[in-house]
């Protein structure tokens, strides 16, 4: 049996180790400003999440030391600050589950059942639904999607109503008594474009790829009686992309916004 022949390692020069040693201090450097900014993210949503939490949780403690200091309180009072209480305790379920269900979504441990759906019914459903809900007696809600629309995609129906519930209730936020929101559908070869466009009052330019950044809340204008933990778009994007699809917005200033989903049609 021959011995296989020593090969001795080609040695690099000088430019050749100067050039490798340049970009791997570049892919640090990157590496580093990606964890830097990841952090400053956090921070972020841990403020913010601290400060929702706060909120009604000082109203709640206020309410209660007011009811144990009173010697004599009408129950019209005590029904007030009661209802007061139940309200704040809804926004901190709320602010929970959100918080619980984008974790789980980031673990991919949330619990998913997909399924084949038709979705011009489905879309028809959620659409009648909101014409129902009072929430909306002051927009006008327009239903865009074709009749004929025969497809099919995998998706989880009751998650797919949260994002759809998620777009609505944005367009709802920022707009005004009056103003359009519909619901559209089209077939582009094997994927359906699902679309939900308000007459609102629009997000900047300079806004519009971070509306889908956790605790991102455009504060140009409020609809009063209506919370928002800014937490619904990240996680309606979220679930479009454990449905293998993608969603994207937009928009213009003064005029409204448009937030597009794609999602690959089952054969």
């Amino acid at each position: 049996m021959t011995k296989k022949k020593f090969e001795r390692p080609q040695l690099k020069n000088v430019e050749e180790l100067s050039e490798e040693l340049v970009l791997t201090s570049l892919k640090l450097s990157q590496a580093n400003q990606r964890l830097r900014e990841e952090q400053a993210a956090r921070n972020d949503m841990f403020t913010s999440i601290s400060h929702d939490l706060r909120s009604p949780l000082t109203a709640i403690k206020n309410a209660v030391e007011l009811l144990s200091s009173m010697e004599e309180c009408s129950s019209e009072k005590v029904s007030s600050l009661l209802k007061m209480m139940a309200g704040r305790i809804d926004t901190l379920e709320h602010l929970i589950n959100d918080i619980f269900l984008l974790v789980s979504l980031d673990n991919n441990c949330a619990k998913m059942d997909l399924k084949p759906i038709q979705l011009g019914f489905f879309l028809e459903d959620f659409f009648f639904s909101r014409e129902e809900d009072s929430l909306y007696k002051d927009r006008n809600l327009e239903l865009l999607v074709p009749e004929d629309l025969d497809v099919y995609v995998n998706m989880d129906p009751a998650q797919m109503e949260r994002v759809l519930d998620n777009l609505f209730t944005n367009a709802y936020k920022y707009s005004d008594k009056d103003a359009t929101i519909s619901l559209d559908a089209t077939l582009k070869d094997n994927e359906v474009i699902i679309s939900v466009k308000d007459t609102g009052i629009g997000i900047a330019k300079e806004n519009l790829e971070k509306v889908f950044e956790r605790c991102f809340i455009v504060e140009t204008a409020r609809t009063p009686g209506v919370s928002s933990t800014g937490f619904g778009l990240a996680i309606t994007k979220s679930i479009i992309e454990h449905f293998n699809g993608k969603i994207w917005c937009e928009s213009t200033l003064g005029e409204g916004s448009c937030f597009y989903i794609s999602l690959p049609c089952e054969p």
